[in-house]
């Protein structure tokens, strides 16, 4: 057991990282990597409260990310993306037209302001805590490592990318046209997700998207004149089965009926009700054909002079598994190996990312290229493998250099 000092929430402490920690990474391909340092960084921005929404915190990780990467002579861009603070395009050559390459990060967790101060960075046996710190603040560190040394010829022969989005955990409801600018100029991007438990990365992700239906039906007092009333609520109530029948003929889609809400009084019949499904998919087509059922049932409607209205803010894509993004698992596979890595471990899973932005702009995608970790929703106990941190920077590194020598 190798003592070392780990910075916990801003103080120097006594801390304990296995030396294991420092195992074959990759010779060469991270021989600069300080875990001091890291944990350093690290600890600054779990820090900083940055639930999605929360601007201030949004705006400080873009700053720390701009001072870093103009002190390594990169081209830094910033857009602000209204009340969801600042995103970033950080590049290694002026172009900002095309990118061969991009790294794609988050500043947003899904952590409540506040939870900065009450979870703040603790390690135990290689195992770091903290809010936010696999989703994504350990990958967002990752990232910043890997451009701070990039192979030579990766350096010299590709336009490379990190962009950072503020919104992500959210859906990017402010900075949805920033990242569907940013995946049309891309050929390849590697998500910095957090890699999944078992060296596990991700090579596809279903589509994610809210659909609200607004039912308008008409008041009446519930004792006086009930008949002359029109449900919303019954309505929507009817509709619940019928939409959800719509998922059992399709493969892997889901309509879950998670936010729902209606009436005024208990003894009015309700006039207006709203619910809200969370729609998944692994592929375009069948969005669009359960959209269309979905669309003609609203129209039909579910009861008699009450209205219903389908409403989503954009169609989101799904994360596909294809031919383009299989040469891209293949490189990673081949970095693994010559690296002396395990075997990565593909998956096919249900939640979305930044990965299905980029694929839906037409990118070649690899997903959970971050560091391990997991319990990402849960304050208390999410975690992130530190003995992971110096494998995905030599993995990243590698693949930028396995990606130049194909150009």
């Amino acid at each position: 057991m190798t003592k070392r000092r780990t910075f916990i929430s801003g103080c120097l402490v006594a801390g304990s990282l296995p030396s294991t920690v420092f195992a074959a990474a990759g010779n060469d391909y991270a021989d600069d990597f300080n875990m001091q340092q890291y944990l350093k960084e690290l600890d600054e921005l779990i820090s900083i409260d940055s639930k999605s929404g929360y601007i201030e915190g949004a705006n400080r990780i873009a700053d720390i990310l701009e001072k870093r990467f103009k002190s390594i002579g990169w081209t830094v861009t910033t857009k602000d993306c209204e009340g969801r603070g600042k995103a970033l395009v950080a590049t290694n050559t002026p172009n900002q037209n095309h990118y061969d390459v991009v790294l794609a990060i988050h500043s947003d967790t899904v952590q409540p302001v506040g939870n900065a101060a009450k979870y703040p960075l603790t390690i135990k046996d290689n195992i770091a805590h903290g809010a936010g710190v696999a989703d994504d603040k350990s990958s967002l560190n990752a990232v910043w490592w890997i451009c701070k040394k990039i192979p030579p010829e990766a350096l010299r022969k590709l336009n490379i990318a990190v962009v950072l989005n503020p919104g992500e955990e959210s859906g990017s409801p402010a900075s949805r046209s920033f990242m569907d600018e940013q995946a049309k100029k891309t050929d390849i991007a590697l998500v910095y997700e957090p890699g999944r438990p078992g060296n596990g990365f991700v090579r596809s992700r279903k589509g994610s998207m809210f659909l609200t239906i607004n039912f308008h039906g008409r008041p009446a007092h519930a004792g006086n004149n009930p008949e002359q009333g029109r449900n919303a609520i019954e309505a929507m109530a009817k509709a619940i089965p019928e939409i959800k029948a719509i998922a059992s003929e399709y493969k892997d889609v889901t309509l879950n009926a998670d936010v729902v809400k209606g009436g005024t009084t208990a003894n009015t019949i309700a006039e207006d009700a709203t619910i809200v499904f969370d729609f998944r998919f692994f592929n375009d087509q069948t969005r669009d054909a359960v959209l269309d059922k979905i669309e003609a049932l609203c129209k039909r409607g579910f009861a008699p002079d009450v209205t219903s209205e389908l409403k989503y803010v954009a169609k989101s894509s799904a994360l596909a598994h294809t031919d383009k993004s299989q040469k891209v698992i293949d490189l990673v596979n081949k970095a693994a190996s010559e690296l002396g890595q395990p075997d990565p471990k593909w998956m096919d899973v249900g939640g979305a990312s930044d990965g299905n932005r980029f694929s839906g702009g037409g990118a070649a995608v690899a997903c959970a290229m971050g560091v391990i970790g997991g319990d990402l929703h849960h304050p208390e106990k999410e975690w992130s493998d530190m003995s992971s941190v110096k494998p995905r920077i030599a993995l990243g590194r590698k693949v930028l250099e396995l990606i130049a020598q194909q150009k």
